[in-house]
């Protein structure tokens, strides 16, 4: 199964009645010339370019491909085997003999450049981190946490499917590296969520709603349906208002196929007084990353509830193309996290940081400049953390019982694949940002 698509004509202008009669090579088109999953065979190639020659082609490109195509040779030639080579020494030599011009695809598959030789350590990569707070004024040794290390768009949400198509062949690539460890003074007015002490409630479901605030985004939790056009949610009440100016959500991987489930335009933060009547304060972009902070303008309310719609059913495009006709009953949604800060954050901090693609919006409420993290209060401390994760530091007193946040970043793996390309040829992309590499 040798797939044709013919490109556009490359060249200049014929300069009397001959050449456009007989053109130069450089006036003819090329073809894009696919070898899907190892139906090839040296009759079929013979056969493909003396017909690319008797009609006038000027050259092809070649591609080595699988879009769920089936073996139909007696012999798949299995890419970069002996025999394979041997076909595509063959194809090399006849195109030459025919003056044809070959040109080759960087890698398997349409997105390139990647395959089975790609190691862990050269393949695309995502900037990770852990956090650790101290108190100032006295030293300690800290504990770093160890360095997420799983496949996925952004810190330990993990993705199962490497391409667009398909999964891992073989183990999935476990990879990560430090790179600089820092620390930052916090605001001296930032509170953390759990010391407001909420009591913490959920529509549905069998889970511990602490585990909201456990900092894993690859722990996903599940809300069941409620009836459409009702929301899923999850609610925290305090004992007196609070006031916050941003909040962050996570689905875990169910964020990447929130699509698929009726989001992710089904997301909104709701607030209120009486716990009865609720009003919406922000919509949550349709981000589906796994993790989204969100800012708003400071608010203040006793009950905070992070709101799912329950939308009717569809039929996905995926699912249709399968030959499912019947409409399935409407899905809930998973959740790993749901914070709220009362200090400020930049809104859609993770698909502004390049964890995704984004497009920008109208700017979110600015929180004013009172928790800008000063310059003069970011301290690098590579050189001291030591291979087990381990460093000794004293941080600055700063006043009143100052708390500093130490940071470890590093990277590890995004997991992207060339697709769509045979099993036997598919592999890790290679860091595009390696000149190395």
């Amino acid at each position: 199964m040798l797939a044709l698509l013919v490109m556009s004509s490359l060249g200049g202008y014929a300069q009397d009645k001959t050449q456009f009669q007989t053109p130069p090579n450089s006036a003819k088109p090329r073809v894009w010339w696919h070898w899907m999953n190892g139906n090839i065979s040296k009759e079929g190639i013979q056969k493909d370019l003396e017909w690319m020659s008797r009609i006038g082609i000027g050259g092809f490109q070649n591609f080595d491909a699988n879009l769920f195509t089936p073996v139909v040779v007696p012999k798949k030639l299995v890419f970069m085997q002996p025999d394979w080579k041997d076909a595509f020494k063959f194809t090399t030599e006849l195109a030459d003999k025919k003056g044809l011009e070959m040109a080759i695809a960087g890698s398997p598959g349409w997105s390139v450049t990647g395959g089975p030789w790609v190691k862990p350590e050269d393949a695309m990569k995502k900037y990770v981190w852990t956090e650790a707070l101290v108190e100032g004024g006295k030293k300690q040794t800290i504990k770093m946490p160890k360095l997420p290390d799983v496949i996925g768009k952004i810190q330990d949400a993990e993705t199962h499917a490497g391409g667009v198509i398909g999964g891992f062949i073989g183990p999935k690539p476990q990879f990560s590296a430090d790179a600089l460890v820092i620390a930052y003074k916090l605001p001296s007015n930032e509170k953390h969520l759990m010391d407001l002490n909420p009591k913490m409630t959920k529509s549905g479901g069998d889970f511990d709603t602490k585990l909201m605030l456990d900092h894993d985004m690859s722990k996903t939790l599940f809300l069941p349906p409620t009836e459409v056009g009702k929301d899923m949610w999850v609610q925290y009440e305090f004992e007196a208002p609070q006031t916050f100016k941003a909040f962050a959500v996570g689905m875990g991987e169910a964020g990447e196929l929130a699509e698929f489930n009726g989001g992710p335009t089904n997301r909104s933060l709701k607030v209120s007084d009486d716990g009865v009547n609720f009003r919406t304060i922000a919509k949550v972009s349709n981000s589906t990353l796994p993790f989204i902070t969100t800012g708003i303008s400071a608010t203040t309310a006793k009950y905070w509830r992070m709101c799912f719609e329950t939308l009717p059913a569809t039929i996905s495009p995926i699912a249709a193309m399968m030959g499912m006709t019947e409409t399935p009953k409407p899905s809930g949604t998973n959740i790993s996290e749901f914070v709220l800060f009362n200090t400020s954050r930049i809104d859609q901090a993770e698909d502004k940081a390049g964890f995704s693609a984004w497009k920008e919006s109208p700017l979110a409420p600015s929180g004013g400049t009172d928790d800008v993290i000063l310059t003069d209060d970011i301290i690098d401390l590579t050189g001291k953390m030591q291979a087990d994760g381990t460093l000794e530091w004293t941080p600055p007193s700063g006043g009143q019982g100052a708390t500093w946040m130490v940071v470890r970043l590093g990277y590890s793996l995004t997991g992207r694949q060339n697709h769509p390309a045979s099993p036997e040829a598919t592999g890790l992309e290679v860091d595009k940002l390696d000149k190395e590499a």
